[in-house]
């Protein structure tokens, strides 16, 4: 059976006073009084059986049974300070690295990090943003942001939010537009990731066969909704990401309709790491930040998409009235 060590508090005393060589001094290093070192001191001594030091007229000296024992104590007391350092370190320096598509990280990653800095106080994070989905075999991640449908096998994976698009332009660009078809006298814009979605939102607006008077190709969404901003054109917002961005007034949604994108946007990482601390916090706040997405675009719409886009954020359809029930006749005896 192992002996139970010395009480803690005195070998502190013991050591503060082996090191000044005066209670009163390591009365002030421990904030207490002399006489409670020399009282835990003692307690040491008569733990051990043997005195430590030798109390002489106004200075203490250590025996030699107390050198013997303080250089074993501090050697002992300075390993227990180089680990504890070494694991607090290792602890303060956790590292996350997050790939992401170039437009989530834009948007949302980047303006809002600092909330997830102060939630996990000494990580280190590191964001790559690229349109390539990270290969989690080969590449220094541990989380990625990606554009899909969510089968990535052998991954984790986890939805944080469905995808509409609809037009938006400036201000000043509303006021030649009245409806749908008067985009044929503006610029399309449109961006590489997604090439199909000015035809298939012109389908749905019920215009299938459309000419418009010019088209630019950028190469990523960022790129297109600043072209949009700046007054070049109009291009598709990708909702509920645009938000900030019609939150500044600097651009509007002109009219409908608000139309779903096939995939939406997940955060991937290994199975293995599904549940390390790094990753939850990372998990929690992306979901927090889409639902506080969903929750800004209310005030940005316009009347015609207020009540699809509210239906969408609490995940019900808008209610329907029952039918009408037909009157019961009755025979009349």
């Amino acid at each position: 059976m192992t002996k139970r060590l010395p009480p803690l508090l005195a070998l502190e005393a013991f050591d503060a006073a082996a090191r000044s060589l005066s209670f009163k001094a390591a009365a002030a290093e421990l904030n207490l009084t002399p006489s409670a070192i020399s009282h835990r001191v003692k307690q040491l001594e008569q733990y051990l059986g043997l005195s430590l030091f030798r109390r002489l007229n106004r200075e203490i000296r250590l025996t030699e049974a107390g050198e013997d024992y303080y250089s074993t104590v501090r050697r002992a007391f300075d390993q227990v300070a180089q680990v504890s350092l070494r694991v607090g370190r290792a602890q303060q320096s956790e590292e996350l690295r997050l790939s992401s598509v170039p437009h989530f990280a834009a948007s949302w990653i980047i303006p809002n990090l600092e909330e997830l800095l102060n939630r996990r106080p000494g990580l280190r994070v590191y964001v790559e943003s690229s349109i390539r989905n990270a290969d989690f075999a080969r590449d220094a991640v541990d989380a990625a942001v990606r554009y899909g449908a969510g089968n990535w096998p052998g991954l984790h994976v986890t939805k944080l939010t469905d995808l509409s698009v609809a037009p938006v332009c400036t201000p000043a660009l509303l006021k030649r537009l009245r409806k749908p078809s008067d985009l044929r006298d503006v610029t399309l814009i449109h961006f590489s990731q997604f090439p199909q979605s000015w035809g298939e939102w012109l389908q749905a607006a019920g215009l299938p066969s459309f000419e418009p008077k010019h088209e630019v190709y950028f190469d990523s969404v960022s790129q297109a909704i600043d072209a949009a901003e700046s007054g070049l054109g109009i291009a598709l917002g990708i909702a509920p990401l645009i938000g900030p961005r019609l939150a500044t007034g600097r651009l509007v949604m002109p009219f409908g309709p608000l139309m779903p994108l096939q995939h939406g946007y997940w955060l991937a990482c290994r199975k293995t790491d599904a549940g390390k601390p790094a990753i939850q916090a990372l998990r929690d706040w992306l979901l927090e930040l889409m639902q506080r997405a969903d929750m800004s675009m209310q005030p940005q719409l316009p009347r015609w998409l207020a009540k699809e886009a509210a239906a969408k954020a609490i995940g019900k359809s808008s209610p329907q009235k029952p039918p009408a029930k037909k009157p019961v006749k009755r025979k009349v005896r």
